[in-house]
């Protein structure tokens, strides 16, 4: 629905304006059109970047056909020199196709060729203009919410996955590989939401109002990630620990770290605070002066106790950067 009326506004825009491809217009706006306003931002202005770098070059290339350089070697030449330059900044990636458009249409109804590349910007910063302002107005650009969705979902994800591997049945090779392959996916969208999220509320922050936020939601995305390396290390440990998978203290941590997991997620996507009170009592099993517990609770210790505190800390990080973020905003 947003795509939809991005292409009749920009298209409208354009025509109203007087300008004679409107289509160009409607091009950069489904060029840059994301579901959230951070991200249409963000590609907005690098398309703009590239468009005027584009313009400039294609200028240029008009130039030396000026003075006498041939034609097909000044387009093929200045072409292939922006998108060899597109592979070294992602934002040139639009200049070369505007320099083609430029070196392209210096004829177009006898319009000189720096009038065609003002008109083609022109038409391009209504189409980026559109797609941002569509975005901000529309039902999906509240990429904040879906960042902390996203979240949840995540370490809901997580527990999940740790539950299985400290199964007493061992997981197969094929099926272990595809899990964190799904997971190192999902951990990159997440830290993309993450971007867009942090843009988005710099673009919506009222004038005046605290920046101690700014990156909040990178910083999230980030201990999230550690936390997903936290919950990967319970595996190695139970390949390697001298107990067998299926003893109590594996059945202890995946109940205790599993709490703790869903409940920071419940907390994501509420005003909750998480319960860790479970992993924070496994991990003092075995603790200096703990005589209550027996060997064979203690056993699992030297071995889990401290990549259990490494989760519990960052869960605790998790849940006070959270708090720290609610009580500012």
């Amino acid at each position: 629905m947003q795509l939809a009326i991005a292409v009749l506004v920009s298209y409208l825009a354009s025509a109203a304006l007087g300008l004679p491809e409107s289509l160009w217009a409607v091009m950069s706006a489904l060029i840059v059109m994301r579901p959230t306003a951070g991200s249409t931002l963000g590609a907005g202005w690098e398309r703009m970047r590239g468009t005027l770098a584009g313009t400039l070059f294609g200028l240029g290339g008009v130039w030396l056909h000026h003075i006498g350089v041939a034609t097909p070697l000044a387009t093929l030449g200045i072409v292939a020199l922006l998108a060899l330059s597109s592979a070294r900044f992602p934002a040139m990636r639009s200049a070369p196709i505007t320099a083609l458009i430029v070196l392209s249409s210096g004829g177009m109804a006898g319009q000189p060729a720096l009038r065609v590349a003002l008109l083609r910007v022109m038409e391009i910063a209504i189409g980026v203009a559109t797609g941002l302002a569509i975005s901000l107005i529309g039902l999906a650009s509240h990429a904040r919410a879906r960042f902390d969705t996203a979240c949840a979902a995540m370490l809901r994800h997580i527990a999940g996955e740790m539950q299985r591997d400290l199964g007493t049945e061992l997981p197969a090779p094929q099926q272990k590989e595809a899990a964190a392959a799904a997971l190192r996916l999902a951990l990159r969208e997440l830290a993309l939401l993450a971007v867009s999220a942090d843009r988005e509320a710099r673009l919506l922050r009222r004038p005046g109002s605290s920046r101690s936020n700014d990156g909040e939601c990178a910083r999230t995305a980030r201990l999230i990630a550690r936390i997903a390396q936290d919950a990967a290390l319970f595996t190695r440990l139970v390949d390697s620990a001298p107990l067998a998978r299926d003893d109590a203290a594996w059945r202890a941590l995946a109940l205790a770290a599993g709490r703790a997991l869903e409940t920071t997620a419940d907390s994501m996507e509420s005003e909750v605070s998480p319960d860790l009170n479970a992993l924070r009592r496994f991990c003092a099993q075995g603790a200096p002066g703990d005589t209550a517990q027996s060997a064979a609770a203690r056993s699992p210790i030297p071995w889990v106790a401290p990549a259990a505190r490494l989760l519990m800390e960052d869960l605790a990080g998790l849940a006070r950067l959270r708090a720290a973020a609610n009580a500012t905003a």
